[in-house]
């Protein structure tokens, strides 16, 4: 199963600006998620262009040091709950570990691989605004490349550490997280099984490489 198909060359750019939102290691309850966002885009891309010349020569260097940029402020076991839904009650505690997991390995893989292409852009965030007093935010993004203007709108919520988590990504109107939901609910349709789907997910990455 391949997660992305259908919107493989436009997600890129959205990605991009989500692995750019993502450098935040200390993510606190005294700081501005909005701030957070705007104001950390030249750090990460130094991390990219740092690393991304390991892509071909040693993917999972790359993919690592990616994925050490996303730990901090992606609640990953969050979302793989999220987008397992109603499958994630009968799923056993072991299943849903394994398919975070996967639905981790995945995704950063995928970010990794758009980011690399990607040079100079320009990334803005639309009204910031102050510290909310609530635990949810949504921030909205835009971001210009070579493929024109991407909308994106990031919630965040902030845990009981007062860290800011990053749980969906909205592109250009449409829902991640949902989207990813229903793959996972056809995929059950279709197998019929949660180990199979997993599994299954699981492989998507080499999938994955023939799009990127």
């Amino acid at each position: 199963m391949n997660v992305w198909a259908g919107f493989a060359t436009w997600v890129k750019v959205a990605l991009c600006a989500l692995l750019v939102s993502a450098w935040a290691p200390a993510a606190s309850a005294a700081q501005n998620p909005y701030t957070m966002i705007e104001g950390v885009s030249q750090n990460l891309l130094g991390v990219i262009r740092a690393n991304s010349q390991y892509m071909n020569s040693d993917p999972q260097r790359y993919y690592s040091a990616v994925d050490s940029v996303l730990t901090p402020v992606v609640d990953f076991d969050f979302i793989a709950r999220g987008v397992m839904g109603r499958y994630a009650k009968q799923a056993t505690a072991a299943q849903r570990s394994r398919f975070a997991s996967a639905f981790r390995r995945d995704l950063v893989a995928t970010f990794a691989r758009g980011v690399a292409t990607f040079g100079d852009m320009d990334v803005r965030v639309v009204n910031p605004g102050s510290t909310p007093s609530g635990n949810r935010v949504n921030v909205l993004q835009e971001v210009r490349s070579k493929e024109g203007i991407t909308k994106v709108s990031y919630t965040l919520v902030r845990n009981r550490a007062g860290q800011w988590k990053l749980i969906n990504v909205i592109l250009n109107g449409v829902n991640l997280g949902k989207t990813f939901r229903s793959q996972f609910a056809q995929s059950m349709q279709t197998h019929g099984d949660i180990d199979k789907v997993i599994a299954n997910w699981s492989a998507a990455e080499d999938v994955a490489d023939k799009v990127s």
